[in-house]
């Protein structure tokens, strides 16, 4: 391989994992109820919603690849719009993954920028998929179809369900206490 190979290679890939935190931050920003949904889907049960992705996942794998055989160049370009509606689908329940992996390592700043979590958690995500040939095969495909089936659940997922799940991670893990208030000053205390 020459050097103008692997700088290719190199830049595709850098390209490709910008373009999914791309993906991620557009799907939070279009669909945000859907993200949410898709990060409580992950949050309450991960491999359920692996479960339930492979069947979707493999479904529209199979059509597609039939179609792209079968149909000459119509069913190519099918088969690509199909991947890519599929990649998009998949992408929103991964912005719901990679939404509750950045809510897992918690920063103060995301009260006021709540798409700092999806950013820090697909960082997260990515760089994991770059570890060679267990984050190219393993970990971005148990992703894609986490996703699928992130956002597949995310359409039964009501929020009186994530209501009363709450209610009781409350009670198990019994109530923070609240934060304490400052000392008011008296307007003359303030300009000392």
């Amino acid at each position: 391989m020459f050097l103008g190979d692997i700088t290719a290679i190199a830049l595709g890939v850098i390209g490709f994992l910008l373009s999914l935190q791309g993906l991620w931050l557009l799907c939070r920003a279009l669909w945000p109820t859907r993200v949410e949904r898709a990060a409580e889907c992950c949050r309450r049960s991960g491999v359920a919603s692996f479960f339930v992705g492979i069947p979707i996942t493999l479904v529209v794998v199979l059509f597609a690849i039939f179609i792209g055989r079968r149909g000459g160049t119509p069913g190519q370009l099918a088969a690509w719009v199909i991947g890519g509606i599929f990649f998009i689908y998949a992408g929103t329940g991964m912005s719901g993954l990679v939404t509750f992996i950045g809510e897992r390592l918690a920063s103060p700043v995301d009260s006021i920028r709540p798409w700092r979590s999806t950013i820090r958690g697909g960082v997260v995500f990515e760089l994991a998929c770059l570890i060679p040939v267990i984050g190219w095969f393993v970990l971005l495909p148990i992703g894609l179809i986490l996703g699928a089936g992130a956002a597949t659940l995310s359409f039964f997922w009501s929020p009186r369900q994530g209501l009363q799940a709450a209610l009781h991670a409350n009670r198990t893990r019994g109530l923070e206490p609240p934060p304490r208030e400052l000392p008011r000053l008296e307007p003359m205390e303030a300009t000392r």
